[in-house]
């Protein structure tokens, strides 16, 4: 009789509404342990992985799943960062010719070379550069003056 009642279209109607309630797609979701293994399945199987490359290849989407998941990847970069394989995976990286070789045509820029000189200017502008360059400047002077002092005494 259940079965007859859910087959009529009343009874289909209703089970359409309640498949799209949020609320019962937010319980399905999270707590059914069948939908977490399917999903499992699905990410591993070779047809899971050219349904899902399909999917990401969806700007809609990529935004979506980037912003549902941008604080996960936050975490997860930074766990990476400390990690000494992936750091020497990255030092690979950033050695390589080809990276070398990049980054210089980079630097050979205008945008670069003008925002490097503006870079330069506000450093030097700044007090706390200031004081350190005269310090270092000071201590040179003083050690020169000690050598002509030392070599003038050596001389006599």
């Amino acid at each position: 009789m259940v079965v007859d009642m859910l087959k009529s279209d009343e009874g289909k109607q209703a089970l359409k509404d309640i498949l799209k309630s949020p609320d019962f797609k937010n319980e399905m979701v999270l707590n059914n342990d069948v939908v977490k293994n399917t999903i499992v399945e699905t990410m591993t199987s070779q047809q899971g992985k050219q349904f899902w490359m399909t999917l990401v290849e969806d700007p809609t989407f990529s935004t979506k799943l980037a912003k549902a998941m941008q604080k996960e990847n936050t975490t997860l970069l930074q766990k990476l960062m400390k990690d000494p394989t992936y750091q020497g995976s990255m030092m690979d990286i950033l050695r390589s010719p080809d990276m070398e070789t990049n980054y210089l045509n980079l630097m050979k820029t205008k945008p670069f070379r003008a925002q490097m000189q503006q870079s330069m200017i506000e450093t030097m502008q700044s007090p706390l550069f200031t004081t350190q360059l005269e310090k270092v400047l000071a201590k040179v002077v003083k050690a020169e003056i000690q050598k002509e002092d030392q070599a003038s005494s050596k001389g006599k």
